[in-house]
């Protein structure tokens, strides 16, 4: 497995991928496959990603952006989604990795994200050193039209 930039060439792959992971519980996500590319497409010009490939094929992905805050800069994941049948071999693993090495280069203070409560990632997160921020609480609002 290698883990290399993702290029414009990858996106349709990346939304199915991501469909296919986000619309499983605890997510239960709901989407259209053009509704995720527009998206991708959204954070291609605002953030960076990374894929993992085995046999050409891309197994997972990490989509962060960089945010400078008061402290310094920070990098936010905004997605992370690994192939169900790649999961625990170490795919996610080095993707998060991948963005680490990322942030030491930018010298960025943090790297933070928001997961689902239920997630079963939550112990994968912690196995790697991220701890629940006790001082942030994520805060959400649905606009209705």
């Amino acid at each position: 497995m290698r883990i290399r930039k993702t290029t414009k060439e990858d996106i349709r792959k990346i939304a199915r991928l991501m469909m296919d992971e986000f619309s499983k519980p605890p997510f239960n996500e709901e989407t259209t496959i053009s509704s995720v590319i527009k998206s991708l497409n959204f954070y291609f010009k605002i953030g960076k990603s990374f894929v993992a490939v085995e046999d050409k094929e891309i197994v997972g992905v990490v989509i962060f952006k960089i945010r400078q805050w008061w402290e310094g800069p920070v990098i936010i994941i905004e997605d992370l989604a690994v192939k169900e049948e790649f999961k625990k071999q170490k795919v996610g693993k080095n993707l998060i990795n991948e963005v680490e090495e990322y942030a030491t280069i930018i010298k960025a203070k943090a790297v933070c994200f928001t997961t689902h409560r239920k997630s079963s990632s939550l112990r994968f997160y912690t196995k790697q050193g991220y701890k629940v921020d006790k001082n942030k609480l994520f805060m959400r609002k649905e606009i209705v039209y």
